[in-house]
């Protein structure tokens, strides 16, 4: 009985050590800058992550930290208003297919390869307004989030890449739809080769 346990363990061992490598092959991390249009925009900073299923095909998680201080500045010349600042910072969560492209008949393409992507998941909007002599007032909101893109990797070499990711942005912050533009321009790690086949 403690030889068939000893036998069960060792394979369950073997297999998760083998299962576990494999997933870290396929593993991608990249990071970069974060740009969302609207009013003035919001910039920031954007982490990720992917799991590659074939040499085409991965399933892409972002997550975007942005934000930005905006002055009222012709309010700042009235007497009895002042200067009126707002604060707004946004955190986007995003999961979804990301499906690689190539052409091997363009020599100058053979570097670079495109992708289409489709992403669902929220975003919470917080921001502050402040007026000189005034108290702050502070807002926030969550809502459901879908984009729609594509960009490019241009390999630096088996491992290394470079990345600009474009889409457009779709939230429905308080009871109203935004559409927005959403760039993220980084570089990316991967533990397994890079090469499309």
């Amino acid at each position: 009985m403690i030889k068939k346990r000893a036998i069960l363990l060792s394979l369950i061992v073997a297999v998760s050590c083998e299962l576990n490598a494999q997933i870290v092959h396929n593993l991608e991390l990249s990071g970069g800058w974060a740009h969302i249009s609207g009013n003035s925009g919001l910039d920031g900073f954007n982490a990720a992550g992917a799991l590659w299923f074939t040499s085409r095909v991965s399933l892409a998680f972002d997550f975007d930290h942005t934000g930005d201080v905006n002055a009222l500045t012709p309010f700042a010349l009235q007497s009895n208003t002042g200067l009126i600042t707002v604060k707004s910072r946004a955190q986007d969560y995003l999961i979804g297919p990301r499906i690689f492209f190539h052409s091997k008949n363009v020599k100058v393409l053979q570097t670079v390869h495109p992708f289409a992507e489709f992403q669902a998941g929220a975003t919470h909007l917080h921001s502050t307004i402040t007026q000189v002599g005034m108290p702050s007032l502070s807002a926030s909101d969550n809502s459901g989030t879908w984009l729609l893109g594509g960009g490019g990797d241009v390999l630096l070499s088996s491992h290394w890449a470079g990345r600009i990711n474009l889409g457009m942005d779709r939230t429905h912050l308080a009871n109203s739809a935004q559409s927005h533009l959403r760039m993220v321009i980084g570089v990316v790690y991967t533990p397994g080769s890079r090469k499309l086949q």
